[in-house]
């Protein structure tokens, strides 16, 4: 009986010893990691970037809250996988479904630089339509702003570097941009055979509005086996009704705001070119995949190329 306690005595102890030797291992290896991820922070910081003005701005440390004031630099933060770093946005974000809960910081009337230090940020992504004084006062108090203004696909791959840098994500920013690259390649290859449809981009039929060179809807006209008739203008214009009718569209396409479609096919001008003759008008099933600056602009592209060439998608 004393030979059988004695096994159960040592028995016990070495339980006692084993568990506390995995709790030692827990902490060390947690103490570990936590150690790492100091190094890593310490090696990635102080850091210093170039924005999209060419200017460069150095972080001091991992911005760990961030103010967004662009819904497309928003979008590439959560694309990313920081969103949780994101303590601000704008009016105007709408997409993941996970802004709904973040703090308003803008709007129509621009940035509230009361509401944007409210939020206590280590750093401020910009934009053109920020305003410069305001960003200006932000600097002042310590805050990094940083301009994030892409105007093309290959800007938009640049958004992703500098954002994946600064919120040390830059593995995946490489996997997204590389799923760019390919989804365009394999949208384009499909196209390029075909020949070129002539195509009207109708952005508010309230002044006959049209976007030409330097916009994403040219940018993705042109990859999606298309030409933009407006392609000899810069930017967001105003567009003739005699020049529509002179270059004659064979596809119209606009979003959904632009204007009633059964009104456009009775309008003087528009009446008379192929695509409303040949009822080829199309709207986007939403405007921001062909206008903001994200990830989701291949989407956009996809959806227009199936409008100029579905014979090639089905």
């Amino acid at each position: 009986m004393k030979q059988i306690k004695n096994s159960l005595i040592m028995l016990l102890i070495v339980a006692l010893s084993f568990s506390t030797a995995c709790s030692t291992d827990t902490t060390n290896q947690s103490d570990k990691e936590s150690e790492t991820q100091a190094e890593v922070e310490k090696e990635l910081f102080p850091l210093t970037v170039t924005d999209f003005l060419e200017k460069e701005i150095t972080i001091e440390q991992e911005p760990k809250r961030i103010v967004s004031l662009a819904p497309s630099v928003t979008e590439l933060i959560f694309a990313l996988g920081a969103g949780d770093k994101v303590v601000g946005v704008t009016e105007y974000d709408t997409y993941p479904e996970e802004v709904k809960d973040i703090a308003k910081v803008g709007g129509f009337e621009g940035p509230n630089i009361e509401l944007i230090t409210a939020q206590k940020p280590d750093l401020v992504f910009a934009s053109n339509l920020s305003g410069k004084e305001e960003m200006e006062t932000i600097e002042k108090m310590g805050i990094p702003v940083v301009m994030i203004e892409a105007r093309s696909i290959d800007d938009i791959y640049k958004s992703i570097e500098i954002i994946g840098k600064i919120t040390d994500t830059e593995e995946k920013g490489k996997e997204i941009i590389e799923e760019m690259k390919n989804r365009i390649q394999e949208i384009s290859d499909k196209v390029k055979d075909k020949p070129k449809v002539k195509v009207y981009n109708l952005v508010d039929i309230n002044g006959n509005w049209t976007g030409g060179k330097g916009t994403f809807i040219h940018e993705i006209i042109n990859l999606a086996g298309g030409t933009n008739i407006a392609e000899d203008l810069e930017g967001w214009v105003q567009y003739s009704i005699e020049e529509l009718v002179r270059k004659n569209p064979d596809v119209i396409v606009m979003p959904s705001y632009a204007g009633d479609v059964d009104s456009i096919k009775n309008m003087e001008g528009f009446k008379d070119t192929n695509a409303v003759k040949n009822d080829n008008i199309y709207v986007v099933s939403n405007d921001d995949l062909i206008s903001r600056a994200t990830n989701r602009i291949v989407l956009g592209l996809e959806e227009i190329a199936k409008f100029l060439h579905p014979e090639v998608f089905n």
